[in-house]
C-alpha cells in the first residue's frame, strides 16, 4: 500500500482544527478550573461526542453550518472573492 501525499491545504486545515481544539480545552478548563489537564481533555472529548445531538436539537445551528459550507464552496469556485 502506498502512502498518498497530503495536500498543504489539508495540513493547514488540520493545524487549524488542532488550534481550535486546544482553545476549546482551555475554555472547558476555565469552566472547572480544578480539573487536571487530562481531565479537561476528557471532558472536551465528551462534549465533542455530544455535538451531533446538539445539532439535531438545534436546527438553526445546522443552518449556520450549511451557510458557512456554502461560503467555503463559493470561495473554492471564486478564489478572488
Amino acid at each position: 500500500m502506498t502512502k498518498s501525499k497530503i495536500s498543504s491545504k489539508v495540513v493547514r486545515a488540520r493545524s487549524l482544527v488542532i488550534y481550535e481544539l486546544e482553545q476549546l480545552i482551555n475554555y472547558v478548563h476555565t469552566i472547572e478550573s480544578e480539573l487536571e489537564p487530562d481531565q479537561a481533555i476528557v471532558l472536551t472529548a465528551y462534549i465533542l461526542s455530544d455535538l451531533p445531538k446538539l445539532f439535531q436539537q438545534n436546527p438553526s445551528l445546522v443552518d449556520q453550518v450549511k451557510g458557512i459550507a456554502a461560503n467555503l464552496k463559493l470561495k473554492r469556485h471564486h478564489p478572488l472573492n
